[in-house]
């Protein structure tokens, strides 16, 4: 049964977190926003057809680094993301048990 030590618990983690999470998500964005740049900054130093460059941007080191860096940082904010909709499930329950509990439905 949650209690209210596990709502109180559960609200500081996500008052804890409001500021890793914020950075996660800008992070991540920003990122993926920036995966067309990092192609088209490849793509200019190459040489060949349009079709040769664009692939070979795609296939560039720099390229598929920045790829595992949009990787790291969406797991990365995925999992703080999960972490902060458990409290909230978590607070929402004690709610609900709360509620009830007062109405004497419990």
């Amino acid at each position: 049964m949650i209690n209210y030590n596990d709502a109180e618990k559960a609200l500081q983690y996500l008052v804890g977190t409001d500021e890793e999470y914020a950075r996660t998500k800008t992070l991540y964005d920003a990122l993926c926003e920036q995966r067309k740049t990092v192609a088209a900054l490849e793509y200019g130093k190459l040489t060949g057809s349009a079709a040769e460059k664009n692939q070979q941007a795609l296939a560039s080191e720099v390229y598929q680094l920045h790829l595992h860096s949009i990787r790291d940082a969406q797991i990365e904010f995925e999992t703080v993301r999960s972490k902060r909709l458990t409290n909230q499930a978590i607070i929402e329950m004690w709610r609900s048990v709360n509620s009830a509990r007062q109405k004497g439905n419990i």
